[in-house]
């Protein structure tokens, strides 16, 4: 792929897309901004999509009047390509950035083996209603940034076009997550996480690369993924390479 370092942008659009979609949420769609109406605390999170120019100033005090006034929640995103000029401009809003993720990417691979998986380890995709309730509970509470979920919100997820929502079990109890979705020119990988009691023990990498395998047979479309600072390294172990930086926003209302 000649613009993987775009293509992780795009990916994770489309993906918000779906999702904002799912819960009958249409972005307002703007020259210089697209805007995602959520609740605050709940799934999806991402509201601002911004370009990689600066914004113009008749745009951003209708953008900045809204979120004070509560209309739209508090967390914007936005990539490294300028964030020298963002920053200062988010922050005279009245935002202040919040957390980090790198864009990180692997290409394909031919020949790629299939991870052994011990037998007390199986990987399912939430045919059962308990395992749609242990993935939920474990995103809900053990992602970096954690967001409700709602099994209705995956019910509705899990029978998009392109998406495949996973649970790793260890005997017989759920312990990590991930969802894939295919954009139609590559393969994100989302909602990576583990119980608390089951970290550090190996879990999610072996279902990143289970799961890296499983794209692989069937794509050679690059797959994509956002790591927190804590799980680059872990996923540097299944063969994917950093390209870019995503920040996360909040608006301080000052105010209150």
């Amino acid at each position: 792929m000649n613009n993987t370092h775009q293509e992780i942008t795009n990916n994770l659009y489309a993906f918000y897309d779906q999702v904002a979609q799912c819960k009958g949420i249409y972005a307002e769609k703007k020259e210089l901004w697209s805007i995602i109406r959520n609740n605050p605390g709940t799934w999806p999170r991402i509201i601002y999509r911004i370009p990689g120019h600066l914004p113009q100033n008749e745009t951003s005090p209708e953008l900045f009047e809204k979120v004070r006034s509560g209309l739209y929640p508090e967390v914007l995103i936005a990539t490294d390509d300028n964030i020298g000029q963002m920053d200062p401009f988010l922050r005279a809003g009245g935002f202040y950035p919040f957390l980090g993720w790198k864009g990180m990417a692997r290409e394909y691979t031919p020949g790629l083996q299939a991870p052994e998986l011990p037998e007390n380890i199986g990987i399912v995709t939430l045919e059962r209603p308990e395992d749609r309730e242990q993935w939920v509970n474990i995103v809900s509470t053990e992602l970096i940034a954690p967001t409700l979920f709602d099994l209705e919100m995956i019910e509705i997820l899990r029978n998009r076009q392109g998406v495949e929502i996973y649970l790793l079990k260890h005997n017989e109890v759920g312990v990590a997550t991930l969802l894939s979705y295919d954009s139609g020119d590559s393969t994100g990988l989302y909602m990576i996480a583990t119980s608390k009691s089951s970290q550090r023990k190996g879990f999610g990498h072996l279902l990143v690369s289970q799961i890296v395998w499983q794209i692989s047979q069937q794509s050679k479309k690059p797959i994509i993924l956002h790591a927190t600072p804590k799980g680059e390294g872990l996923y540097a172990k299944s063969g994917f390479l950093p390209y870019n930086q995503f920040f996360l926003y909040r608006f301080l209302n000052q105010s209150s």
